[in-house]
Order: C-alpha cells, then structure tokens, then sequence
C-alpha cells in the first residue's frame, strides 16, 4: 500500500472515529485525559522529539497535516505533525488526535502541543484541569458551539500558555474538547524537566 493511500485510510478512519455516537464518559476519565495533557503536552512542554518517541511506543497512527487545520492553536503554522490513536491508550479515547505544530507569535517562534479528545465531558475537563494546575484565565471568546480559553501557567518553573476549546451545548457527533499548550522553544531544555 503506498504511503498515500495509508494516510488517506487513516485520515478517512479518523473522520468516521469523530462520527461514531457520543457515549457517556466519567469524571475519571477526564481526570485521567488531563493527566496525559500534563504528560504529554505540559510537563516538559512541547516536544517534538519527545511525542514521536510517545507516538513510536504508544502505537499512534501518523496522519495527514490536513486533519489539523481546524485544531492548530495557532493559524498557519510552519510545521506539524499529526497522529491518532485509534483504541483506548492510557487516559486518550480512542479517536484522540495529537498534534505538534512550530509557529511564530509577533516574529517570536513558539512551539504547540494539542489533544483533541472525543468522548470527553468539557466541564469535567476543565474542573480538572483547574485541580491540577494554578492555570489563570487571560482570555475568552465565545461563540453559540463553544467557548475559546487562554490560560497562562508555570510548570516545573516554565511559563505557559493553555488554550482550552470547549463544546458550549450538546451536539450531534462527537464533540470535541481541545486543549493545547504554547510555549516558546528551548525553555524546558534550559529548565529542566519534571513529570
């Protein structure tokens, strides 16, 4: 198969992935999808090097740049990578798409790290995401389908950006939560890392 038609079948399984029914998930497991956010995307900040380390172990299909045009934190980055997981991994549903992107906010380079998480309660994602973090609202935008949030933090002494999209009402399909961190590249090799 060559490798065009492997990520068009992978793209095409992760659009029916985002179809499927919308079950009911527990606080646990938005306790447990925010942990892997910590992990994946906060702790030691984006990564690019880490998450094709996590993508390599943890089985995460590669996907197309074009299934993370909608989800960039950040608009016209100039690189990505994209994978998805297509069964349960950890605390990620299945469905769950991760994406690095590199990107410049006002001429300065940021590196992003995002999870789109399907299957996901958004206000049990947020109650803990403000558990585990001393995350503070900067921003919010919103609109009839869903509330846009900027956060900053710091994490093992870093300073970040969290950007938190959240369904507002119940929608047919599976309704995405997307949380992304943003944050400048070099700074958690220069500070060290912590999980």
């Amino acid at each position: 198969m060559s490798s065009v038609a492997r990520r068009r079948r992978v793209f095409a399984g992760a659009i029916l992935l985002t179809l499927a029914p919308l079950t009911a998930q527990s606080a646990s497991d938005a306790n447990q999808a925010v942990e892997e956010f910590h992990h994946i995307c906060l702790a030691e900040g984006p990564s690019f090097l880490r998450m094709s380390q996590d993508a390599y172990g943890r089985n995460w299909e590669l996907l197309a740049e074009v299934a993370f045009e909608e989800l960039a934190p950040i608009a016209d980055p100039d690189s990505v990578r994209v994978w998805l997981t297509t069964k349960v991994d950890g605390g990620l549903p299945p469905g769950t798409i991760i994406g690095f992107t590199t990107a410049s906010i006002d001429g300065k380079p940021v590196h992003t790290c995002t999870l789109a998480l399907p299957d996901i309660d958004p206000d049990a994602f947020q109650k803990a995401f403000f558990t585990r973090t001393d995350a503070e609202k900067i921003s919010e935008e919103r609109s009839p389908a869903q509330s846009n949030r900027l956060y900053i933090l710091f994490v093992s002494g870093r300073q970040q950006f969290v950007r938190l999209v959240l369904p507002v009402a119940k929608s047919p399909g599976k309704p995405l939560v997307v949380a992304s961190s943003i944050m400048a590249p070099g700074s958690a090799e220069q500070n060290g890392s912590k999980r």
